[in-house]
């Protein structure tokens, strides 16, 4: 299993590349000529090591392990192969692309090899087509896997920097960003916080920058996972902006967190390792036609729900209330309050959609200041 990065097993194990395991083993082997034969042992094993990483780089798709001979034949770095286990489902039409070009340059090559004759203009001229066609399936290799390289030097170097502000400090927001590029004199003049939002979308994941929860807010990940400062604040505008806090007809106290994608998987497994409660489902099909799955964690019984909402509700901006009269339903014996605890909860669930919200105050019998009454003191 490779991490949510890409990283390979070196990476995410050791902190460095087998390539510069490699440089220290023989730089060591030069000095400790004694332990000659026991460091080319290592260096082989590091070498075996990454063999099995690239098999099995390849076997994480079908149509990869169909055209192994080729990706061989481009001679991948341990950059290409990050970037492959990140985007080959994503890219995979253009990477496609480039071992068909390959393929085609190659059939054409070996149809000169067997031609006998001297070879005329037509021949040559098939010939340096041929070449330039490798040489093309190639670039769009490596453009597809790196399309950051894109980029101007300048807005490349906005988006790495990026990438250590957001491991030195956790979450980020677009503009807390740029006021920092900005201070350190690295944006251009056309740049603006918006610009830069756009910008870090499109090619952050390339440097482990992922989107987070809130508008414009951006996190990195490392191979253990997201990297939060404050993984609690973090937790609680994520239940702000794509959560919920219910109350079922039953009387059931419920909570959870949604999202979609690739990133948004990542968001709902790395909240389950740090909260350490909940309930994870993963790639559900909320459309039968749909691309994209949705996730949840959810959070079913009192006790799960109760250490949720206890850490998260200082930090809640939307759903505080919601947070409060749930924490209160799960203490309160009077049938009464209970029920309109629960009342409380659904009509503030409901408070941006007038048309439901005047429809429940309808059903109950009650204005909207009794509602508000009821929350008092929460």
């Amino acid at each position: 299993m490779f991490s949510k990065t890409g990283d390979g097993w070196f990476e995410s194990h050791m902190g460095c590349t087998a390539n510069d395991i490699v440089k220290r083993l023989r730089k060591s082997r030069r000095i400790n000529k004694d332990q000659k034969s026991d460091i080319d042992e290592l260096i082989q094993d590091v070498r075996t090591i990454k063999a099995l990483e690239f098999e099995n780089t390849l076997k994480m798709h079908d149509w990869l392990e169909e055209n192994s001979r080729i990706v061989r034949a481009f001679s991948p770095s341990e950059r290409d192969m990050k970037a492959l286990r990140k985007f080959a489902d994503t890219r995979k039409v253009n990477l496609l692309r480039s071992f068909k070009q390959w393929e085609m340059s190659e059939e054409i090559l070996a149809k000169l090899e067997e031609f006998d004759d001297v070879w005329g203009d037509d021949e040559k001229d098939a010939w340096v087509k041929a070449m330039q066609g490798r040489r093309d399936a190639k670039m769009m290799w490596k453009n597809t896997l790196h399309q950051i390289d894109r980029l101007s030097e300048k807005d490349a170097l906005m988006v790495r920097k990026a990438s250590e502000y957001l491991e030195q400090n956790g979450a980020m927001t677009a503009r807390a960003i740029y006021e920092r590029l900005h201070e350190e004199s690295l944006t251009t003049k056309s740049m603006t916080s918006n610009k830069l939002a756009k910008m870090l979308s499109m090619y952050g994941e390339e440097v482990d920058i992922m989107d987070g929860v809130g508008r414009s807010t951006f996190v990195k990940a490392d191979s253990s996972g997201l990297i939060l400062k404050d993984p609690i604040a973090y937790a609680a505008g994520f239940l702000d902006a794509d959560g919920y806090i219910s109350i079922t007809g039953r009387g059931e106290p419920r909570a959870g967190f949604i999202a979609t994608g690739t990133r948004g998987r990542a968001h709902c497994e790395h909240l389950q390792k740090t909260l350490d409660c909940g309930i994870l489902q993963l790639d559900q099909k909320v459309y039968k036609d749909s691309q994209r799955s949705q996730h949840r964690l959810q959070f079913y019984s009192k006790a799960d729900i109760r250490k949720l909402l206890s850490a998260l509700e200082p930090h809640l901006q939307m759903k505080k209330t919601q947070a409060r009269a749930v924490l209160a339903y799960l203490d309160e014996q009077d049938k009464l309050r209970k029920e309109q605890l629960m009342k409380v909860v659904k009509f503030r669930n409901w408070s941006d959609d007038t048309t439901k919200s005047d429809a429940l105050l309808a059903e109950w019998g009650v204005d909207a200041d009794t509602v508000s009454k009821w929350s008092e003191g929460l």
